[in-house]
């Protein structure tokens, strides 16, 4: 009996690392395409001074990094931004390095409309429409009927006018409540008095 406590216990704790981190499966880090607002990590492993602890990514996509000079990293893979960083350092400044570079924090995402804040929230892995909606405090209790919910990615109304904002949702159709949230998305609530 002791001994299938403890191998129960012991399988638990091996295995609970991997569920806490499906949570985080909702955005594929590797596959995960890097932009102005994420905050990622370098780490050369034996040289600390060409480490990164937290680097956030500007609107130019550009850092200077040790030995390198500038990179451009905007719209590149996590996978990418390291055979970068490899590549350049291999040869003339070390043998063989060793590279990793993880996301510390997504950029953000954005409800707007009517909802009680609306505004800029920081992403969490397994984010809906839904819950971002929460996250901004619900519904503003006025509006009796939802209209329409929508959903944009990554910023893609950039520079258009709140005309052809409008006419391009509308033209998009309405997102469903458990549609999944990315980083960098924007969550619009329309609705009316009626």
């Amino acid at each position: 009996m002791y001994n299938a406590v403890i191998k129960t216990l012991l399988l638990f704790f091996c295995l609970f690392p991997l569920a806490a981190n499906s949570a985080l499966a909702s955005v594929n880090e590797r596959d995960y395409v890097i932009s102005a607002g994420d905050t990622i990590r370098i780490t050369v492993y034996g040289e600390v001074d060409m480490s990164v602890d937290e680097l956030l990514i500007d609107s130019s996509g550009k850092f200077d990094f040790p030995y390198l000079g500038e990179l451009n990293i905007e719209n590149k893979t996590l996978k990418e931004i390291q055979q970068l960083i490899t590549d350049g350092l291999e040869g003339d400044y070390l043998v063989s390095p060793k590279v990793t570079v993880n996301i510390v924090r997504y950029r953000n995402i954005y409800v707007n409309g009517v909802v009680n804040n609306p505004g800029a929230y920081e992403y969490q892995p397994g984010l809906t429409v839904e819950k971002a909606i929460a996250l901004a405090g619900g519904f503003i209790s006025k509006y009796r009927k939802t209209k329409d919910i929508y959903l944009t990615r990554n910023n893609q109304f950039d520079g258009l006018t709140e005309e052809q904002i409008k006419d391009a949702l509308e033209n998009q159709g309405e997102v469903d409540l458990a549609e999944t949230v990315n980083p960098g998305d924007t969550v619009y609530v329309v609705s009316s008095f009626w």
